[in-house]
């Protein structure tokens, strides 16, 4: 069968030298051939469309600046399910490597010890086919949609989806990235899922009921029902002697941050 020419999009903003050269070197090695568009120093949703707009494959494919395909193969694998008329996007598991992850002081290790749980097969993988980070799209879809709603701050994934749903399936194609962000230190990352929630919040308000997982969105922002889940997905089978620590340290942070954001932008003025 003939394979349809990719583009791959990647926004960028002052990436971190030593993940983006690992990134250019997988790409390079990747089985099927693409066109590399880097689109520099906009904002990231504005980087995106003017990458849409200046690629010339059938398929378009997102790769955020700090997310290094796991195998040669990724690309190949990522693009097969749209033979699938019914299928309108397939997205990447998000892996983080034990590696990376010890760098990291011991608090810090465990308010994202729940991403360790998607690089161990044999744990309870967690597949975001919705997440923008390093997905693959027909080009038509995406200018038939509008592409990215430049004017949704947050979650622009989520209201992309939205759209898609309407025209297929979106899938999980089985294959991974590294996801290398630079979580810094306790406090930058407590903010970035402060934001993440706030963005939640914002998109259930706005979405309501054709959000995926809605039940889930807003049991994790309720006091002892969030907790609870914030208990059931820790990854036990690997790292159950962490779990006493995450008990009395994380956990309790990451409850406060998913209540707090999310209702803050529940009840902010849409933008």
């Amino acid at each position: 069968m003939k394979i349809p020419k990719v583009s791959i999009i990647i926004p960028l903003y002052k990436p971190e030298r030593e993940v983006f050269e690992k990134l250019k070197e997988m790409l390079k090695k990747q089985t099927i051939n693409a066109e590399i568009i880097e689109s520099w120093n906009l904002p990231e949703v504005e980087s995106m469309n003017a990458g849409i707009k200046k690629s010339k494959g059938e398929i378009i494919v997102i790769l955020e600046q700090d997310c290094v395909p796991e195998k040669e193969i990724w690309l190949e694998k990522l693009i097969k399910p749209l033979e699938d008329k019914n299928i309108a996007a397939t997205g990447s598991y998000l892996l983080l490597s034990e590696e990376r992850w010890k760098k990291y002081s011991l608090l810090l290790r465990l308010l994202i010890i729940k991403e360790r749980e998607r690089e161990d097969p044999t744990m309870n993988m967690r597949a975001p086919p919705t997440d923008i980070r390093a997905c693959a799209y027909r080009k038509k879809d995406l200018i038939e949609v509008g592409m990215i709603n430049e004017a949704v701050k947050f979650a622009p994934d989520a209201d992309l989806s939205i759209k898609l749903r309407k025209r297929g399936r979106i899938v999980n194609a089985g294959v991974g990235v590294f996801h290398l962000h630079n979580q810094k230190n306790v406090s930058y990352t407590l903010k970035r899922l402060f934001s993440y929630s706030e963005g939640n919040g914002k998109m259930v308000r706005m979405h309501k009921t054709r959000l995926d997982n809605l039940g889930i969105r807003l049991l994790r922002a309720l006091p002892f029902f969030g907790f609870l889940l914030i208990i059931y997905g820790f990854p036990f089978k690997k790292y159950f002697y962490l779990f006493p620590i995450y008990m009395i340290t994380a956990a309790p942070a990451i409850h406060f941050v998913n209540i707090f954001g999310f209702w803050k932008g529940f009840f902010s003025k849409q933008k």
